[in-house]
C-alpha cells in the first residue's frame, strides 16, 4: 500500500526524541514493504534555530515538514486559540500534497488532533483516513471543539486504533461504531528493548552494586508521580532510585542514584540495571514506559486503573491506588525483599513481552486497515 502519515508528533534532527514511538511504528510499516510518506507539520520557533542537530535514526520514509504558527491552547469564551494552529496545519498539508503531486491509498494519523486535522485537510482527496488514539485525556481534548465540529470531523474517519479499552469505550461514547475500532496496546522493538546483564549495566553507568534499584521513567510531573515514588521508598532499607526523565517535580534526596533525560538507546540499559519498575501514574493512553520495562524483564508496580490493567498481568505486577503512598511502599517492599518472587515475576514479564512486539503490532494494524477498506 501507498500510505500517507500525518503526525505533528514525529522526530526531527532538532527534536530527535519527539514522537519516537510513532517513528518506530512507521519504520516497521516500511519494513513490511509499504511505501510511506510522512507530513509532519512543525511550529515556527526561534529557539529551534539554535538547537544542535542530532540524528534520530535511519529514515525509510519521505518526510515533509510544513511550518505553521502556534498560539498555544487558550480558551477564549467558546473559541480555543489552538484552532488557529490547526488551520495552519491543514493549509500546510494541502500545499505539500498538491505541490508534490503526492499519491496515496490511505491516510494514517497518530493522536486525535492529527485525525481531525487530516479529516479536514485531505477529505477532498476521497481516501480512507485512520487514526491511532493514544491520548491520556481524550475527553479534555474534545472540549477544544464545538460538539458539532468534533463529531463531524471524526465521522469522516474510516477507522480507529485504540491503545486501551478505556479509549475504545470513549470513542463509542462519541458515537463511533464498535466495528470501526481496533484495540491494540502500544508495543516495543524487542531488538532494542531486552534484558541486559545487570552487573555490567551498573558498572557502565557507575551505579551502586549493593542496593536494590527502582526505575522510574517518565515526565517529572504530578500525574506521573515521581515524588510519590520518592516518598514510598524513603524508609526502605538499601534501596536506590533511577529517575529517568525531566520535568517540574524534580526528585531530590539520598535515595536518588540517577536522575535526568537520556537518549532512547540508553533507556533499556538503565532499565536492565534495576530490580523493579515503579510508575504511580494517574492516567495513560497505553504506557510505553511500562511496555519497555516489561521487555527488560522488570517486575512492575503501577496503578490500578483500566489502561494499566490492559498491559499488566498479576503474574508480574502489583497494581495499587496511585495516590496511596503506603500501598506503593508495601508493594515495592513485597517484591524487592523476596528474591524468589522477584525472579519469578521477571520471567513472567519476559514471556509476556512477546505479546508487545512492535513488528507484530504493525502487521496487525495494517491488517485491520486493509480489512476495513475492503468491507
Amino acid at each position: 500500500m501507498n500510505i500517507l502519515v500525518i503526525s505533528n508528533n514525529y522526530p526531527s534532527s532538532k527534536y530527535p526524541s519527539r514522537g519516537v514511538f510513532v517513528y518506530n511504528l512507521i519504520q516497521h510499516f516500511c519494513g513490511l514493504g509499504h511505501k510511506v510518506t510522512v507530513i509532519s507539520p512543525e511550529t515556527f520557533s526561534m529557539t529551534g534555530l539554535f538547537k544542535k542537530k542530532k540524528s534520530y535514526g535511519v529514515e525509510k520514509c519521505t518526510v515533509y515538514r510544513p511550518k505553521f504558527l502556534s498560539l498555544s491552547s487558550i480558551q477564549l469564551g467558546s473559541f480555543n486559540t489552538y484552532r488557529i494552529a490547526e488551520l495552519g496545519q491543514i493549509k500546510g498539508i494541502r500545499k505539500i500534497i498538491d505541490k508534490n503531486n503526492l499519491e496515496f491509498d490511505l491516510v494514517y494519523t497518530h493522536f486525535m488532533m492529527n485525525g481531525i486535522i487530516a479529516a479536514n485537510a485531505v477529505n477532498k482527496y476521497k481516501k480512507p483516513i485512520f487514526c491511532a488514539i493514544g491520548e491520556s485525556d481524550l475527553l479534555s481534548f474534545a472540549k477544544r471543539y464545538s460538539e458539532t465540529y468534533f463529531k463531524e470531523s471524526i465521522g469522516r474517519l474510516k477507522g480507529f486504533i485504540a491503545v486501551s479499552n478505556k479509549l475504545k469505550g470513549q470513542l463509542i461514547d462519541f458515537g463511533v461504531s464498535e466495528n470501526k475500532i481496533f484495540m491494540k496496546p502500544n508495543a516495543v522493538d524487542l531488538t532494542k528493548f531486552y534484558k541486559r546483564n545487570k552487573e555490567e549495566m551498573r558498572n557502565k553507568y557507575n551505579l551502586p552494586t549493593n542496593l536494590k534499584l527502582i526505575a522510574f521513567v517518565g515526565r517529572f510531573m504530578e500525574h506521573k508521580g515521581p515524588l510519590r515514588v520518592l516518598e514510598a521508598a524513603k524508609d526502605l532499607k538499601d534501596v536506590g532510585i533511577l529517575f529517568i526523565g525531566s520535568g517540574p517535580q524534580e526528585p531530590q534526596g539520598p535515595s536518588v542514584v540517577f536522575k535526568g533525560s537520556v537518549p532512547s538507546f540508553q533507556i533499556p540499559e538503565l532499565l536492565s540495571s534495576a530490580d523493579l519498575f515503579v510508575l504511580p501514574t494517574q492516567k495513560e493512553g497505553s504506557c510505553n514506559a511500562i511496555a519497555e520495562a516489561i521487555a527488560c524483564g522488570l517486575p512492575i508496580v503501577s496503578s490500578d486503573i483500566p489502561e494499566v490493567r490492559d498491559q499488566c498481568d498479576p503474574s508480574f505486577s502489583i497494581l495499587v491506588d496511585p495516590m496511596d503512598v503506603e500501598a506503593l511502599k508495601h508493594a515495592i517492599g513485597s517484591i524487592i525483599e523476596d528474591e524468589q518472587r522477584s525472579e519469578e515475576m521477571s520471567k513472567k514479564a519476559l514471556e509476556t513481552s512477546k505479546d508487545f512486539e512492535i513488528g507484530e503490532r504493525a502487521s496487525s494494524i495494517l491488517g485491520f486497515i486493509s480489512k476495513t477498506i475492503k468491507s
